[in-house]
């Protein structure tokens, strides 16, 4: 018997296309398994393309026969991002340098496929607690949506969070609005701000790597609940990274660049600084004591990704680069067996024996 986990918490990276990447993982997960993941997990966090993972994961099905399982297999949105990805990232036509001051890609066809994907589920109606970030820069403050109407605290100065009344697709096109690639989303909220709208954008800005942001909610959540502390030995993490950006920027180069030339590295540089920083953070904070494969309780699963062919762009939705990018999370899953196996035998176990965590 393994070790009682009082909360078992999964956290998807951002990164755009290459959210696929995850997806494959969590594919090998449900089917070494052979359970769902809304089922072996009491508390999901994604931010951009994770966030729209963790509302999919979450979905109920639309069938009201079995509305307590998840709409989407882990496969069927590893095949979404085969089949959107391109009318997710179509690019606006540039006809003239000031068409180089907008943004890259209309969001039209990123709301249509999200709608499709999502339907008129509700953010409060997950299957399972989901914790999904975004920032407004008018309020200049995180926006985070959850799935707990306990958790809701919408008039916070220093951040928000909110649940009631929102639809999925509306999360997922606020935590996956990045800037430069698309305009921030306007989020209708009637009364419920002096603004009556939030002007969101991508998640990735403070918390590309949701890991920690996940692991203090679900402690706070817990607390709530229960009137306990969560302790760090009592949780299990599991990390997915989108591929960790190795392009370099030359000194020589960088030294002359200014606004214009800055702006995609900036962002590159912000979000895969902080979710290596994060992943080193927890990869520290979550070590544990004795034998490692009976007290080990942090899994972080990432891997590089080279400029080749523009694979390590968030928008390169091409047929080649998509196949590559399935290429290297196979490759991901080949390296990482070892650890992938003992975390499907855990969460098999954990399930198993304690189902419905976050009920209890």
């Amino acid at each position: 018997m393994g070790t009682k986990f009082k909360r078992r918490i999964l956290s998807i990276d951002g990164g755009g296309i290459r959210g696929i990447i995850p997806a494959i993982v969590l594919n090998y997960i449900e089917e070494r398994t052979g359970k769902r993941i809304a089922t072996m997990f009491d508390f999901i966090a994604g931010t951009s393309t994770g966030g729209i993972l963790a509302l999919g994961l979450t979905r109920k099905n639309s069938d009201s026969s079995i509305n307590n399982e998840p709409e989407y297999t882990a496969a069927e949105l590893v095949n979404f991002y085969r089949k959107y990805g391109q009318k997710v990232f179509k690019e606006n036509i540039i006809g003239d340098v000031d068409d180089l001051l907008q943004p890259t890609h209309n969001p039209k066809g990123k709301q249509e496929v999200l709608k499709d994907l999502l339907g008129e589920a509700k953010v409060e109606d997950a299957l399972r607690e989901i914790f999904i970030p975004s920032y407004d820069i008018e309020l200049r403050a995180p926006v985070f949506f959850t799935s707990n109407p306990d958790a809701e605290e919408p008039n916070s100065i220093h951040s928000r969070k909110v649940c009631s009344g929102f639809k999925m697709w509306e999360a997922a096109m606020a935590t996956s609005a990045a800037p430069t690639f698309f305009p921030p989303y306007k989020l209708e909220t009637g009364h419920n701000t002096d603004e009556g709208y939030y002007a969101l954008v991508d998640g990735g800005v403070f918390a590309n790597n949701p890991s920690s942001l996940a692991m203090m909610e679900a402690m706070i959540s817990y607390k709530r609940k229960t009137k306990e502390e969560l302790h760090r030995k009592d949780t299990l993490v599991v990390s997915l990274g989108t591929g960790s950006v190795t392009r370099r920027y030359k000194y020589k180069d960088a030294k002359n660049w200014g606004q214009i030339k800055w702006a995609l590295p900036l962002l590159n540089v912000v979000f895969d600084g902080q979710s290596e920083s994060v992943a080193f953070q927890l990869d520290q904070l979550m070590e544990t004591k004795g034998d490692q494969d009976n007290n080990r309780n942090y899994y972080r699963f990432q891997l590089q990704l080279s400029r080749e062919n523009g694979q390590d762009q968030m928008d390169n939705a091409s047929p080649s680069n998509i196949d590559h990018l399935e290429e290297r999370a196979e490759k991901l899953i080949e390296h990482s067996k070892k650890d992938l196996d003992k975390l499907c035998k855990l969460l098999k176990e954990e399930t198993e024996l304690y189902p419905n965590q976050a009920d209890s």
